[in-house]
């Protein structure tokens, strides 16, 4: 009879664990792909100077944005500095809420101060998480109501699949966005403010005798590197959206779910090397044309943002027609929705209206919950006077719905010149292709406003050397031009205040 000795016992038993184990492990593999992709990656990249998608992978698929949150919280902090909310000098204050964040933070203990151009290089170098929640409070009076604005944003400017919960892209899992709809901002914060862009190439920052260098090491790292914003939580991975101009090229990448900084690094100049090999010298992708009011000399201190109601992802039946197919996707960057713009032409497509009516329609005005019977401000209205800008195809969708067929414009109403009022004020209700269309739309605005302009001068102002015409009317007093900007809004013409050039 065959026996096993006590001495090889022991062998014997570790021999049959490894290949219990081996097995185990052949098991494992054989029930899933080798090269499953990383449910957390995703990769996009497309020329900016033509709009069109050089790369694509997994870019519409939901991610966590981590700290390119940040970049929205910046967005909303560059338009009210626009609107004259706020100035580079203007005093924000820590709150305890933020001085409780998770790092990476500057540290500051509630009550202390620093400036908004501080509070923006501290964002785009140090990724502070304290600073971008006492911004947010500064604004919105709490972070979730700012976040609500935010995703209310993100909606306007064509970024259908994200969701904010926070302004500083601490972890929430409620909180999503994709490749595109993030490449979707970089784009639009370049375009619609490219002073305040360039302070995303800010390499360090200076603060109370610390320096902090820039997290996006592309900026020294590869040539062309203008921007713009780094992110990593655990459940995110590390993120990275560039921008790259280079020989008359100019690129815009997101890549999401990196296991390093390195390999993150490395993807993205991989894909930016490739992407600027096929990308195009010839400029035709236009920016959205957004009506603003100029930034006022003086900007007085901003009061607290109204509560914005709950915003929910919509049902893309509410929203859009079918989701194109990724090739046709592909074929233009059409979610950016930053092609050119025809004013005064053929009203925009179903999908625009709808998403644009939502945007310039009156916003209600609601209370902040817990605040009782306190007083609650409209949405973004400054105290110099100038209202929420609409965007040009909300306003000439607006008048077109009611005006006749175009026709040789009527001479404008003469108002003798004694009687004219002289305030400092003007109402602008667009801006369009030609000075002709500009003198029709104030016709028609005057016609059915039933009187109430009758007493102010419309003029086409041209801007863009001559390439549009803004229209508006003049004489207000500050108090006047809301009062009648909020009451051409009742009668569906939409309208800004803003103050005399």
């Amino acid at each position: 009879m065959y026996c096993v000795s006590k001495s090889q016992a022991p062998a014997r038993r570790f021999a049959s664990l490894v290949v219990a184990a081996l097995a185990l492990t052949l098991t494992i593999a054989a029930t899933r792909p080798v090269d499953a992709a990383d449910p957390r990656a995703a990769s996009m990249v497309i020329d900016a100077n033509t709009g069109a998608v050089l790369h694509n992978k997994g870019g519409d698929e939901p991610v966590y944005p981590a700290s390119l949150t940040k970049m929205m919280t910046l967005y909303m902090t560059f338009e009210l500095i626009e609107l004259g909310r706020l100035n580079y000098d203007s005093k924000i204050k820590m709150t305890q809420e933020g001085a409780d964040a998770a790092p990476s933070k500057l540290d500051l203990d509630a009550g202390e101060e620093l400036t908004v151009v501080d509070a923006i290089k501290a964002l785009v170098t140090k990724s502070a998480n304290d600073v971008a929640i006492a911004l947010a409070m500064h604004i919105g009076g709490t972070e979730t109501n700012f976040a609500r604005l935010m995703t209310r944003k993100a909606r306007e400017l064509g970024m259908q699949n994200t969701t904010f919960r926070n302004a500083s892209g601490l972890p929430d899992p409620e909180q999503k966005t994709t490749a595109r709809d993030m490449i979707t901002l970089g784009l639009r914060l370049q375009d619609d403010f490219p002073r305040h862009y360039r302070l995303f190439s800010t390499r360090t920052f200076s603060f109370r005798g610390k320096t902090y260098r820039n997290h996006n090491s592309l900026l020294t790292r590869y040539q062309g590197t203008d921007g713009i914003k780094t992110g990593y939580t655990r459940a995110s991975g590390f993120n990275l959206v560039s921008s790259v101009r280079r020989d008359g090229k100019h690129v815009v990448a997101a890549v999401f779910g990196g296991d390093t900084a390195r390999e993150r690094n490395a993807k993205m100049q991989s894909l930016l090397t490739s992407a600027l090999a096929k990308a195009s010298r010839q400029v035709t992708r236009k920016p959205a044309l957004v009506a603003r009011a100029p930034q006022p000399a003086v900007a007085k201190p901003p009061v607290r943002v109204a509560e914005a109601a709950d915003i929910a992802p919509p049902p893309p039946q509410a929203v859009a027609p079918p989701p194109p197919s990724a090739r046709e996707r592909d074929a233009a960057i059409a979610v950016a929705k930053v092609r050119s713009v025809r004013i005064g032409a053929n009203p925009p497509s179903a999908a625009i209206e709808r998403v644009e009516a939502a945007s310039s329609a009156p916003q209600p005005v609601f209370a902040v919950a817990g605040a009782g019977s306190a007083p609650a401000f409209p949405r973004f209205v400054p105290e110099t006077g100038a209202l929420k800008p609409s965007t040009l195809q909300a306003q000439a969708a607006a008048l077109e719905q009611v005006e006749p067929a175009p026709a040789p414009a009527p001479a404008p109403r003469q108002v003798a010149a004694h009687s004219a009022p002289r305030g400092p004020f003007e109402i602008q209700i667009g801006a369009y292709a030609d000075s002709a269309e500009a003198e029709r739309r104030m016709t028609a605005a005057r016609e059915r406003a039933g009187g109430l302009l009758d007493a102010y001068r419309g003029v086409a102002i041209p801007v863009q050397n001559g390439k549009l015409y803004r229209a508006r009317f003049r004489g207000f007093d500050a108090t006047v031009a809301n009062t009648t900007c909020s009451r051409l809004k009742s009668m569906q013409i939409d309208c800004f205040v803003t103050k005399t050039e």
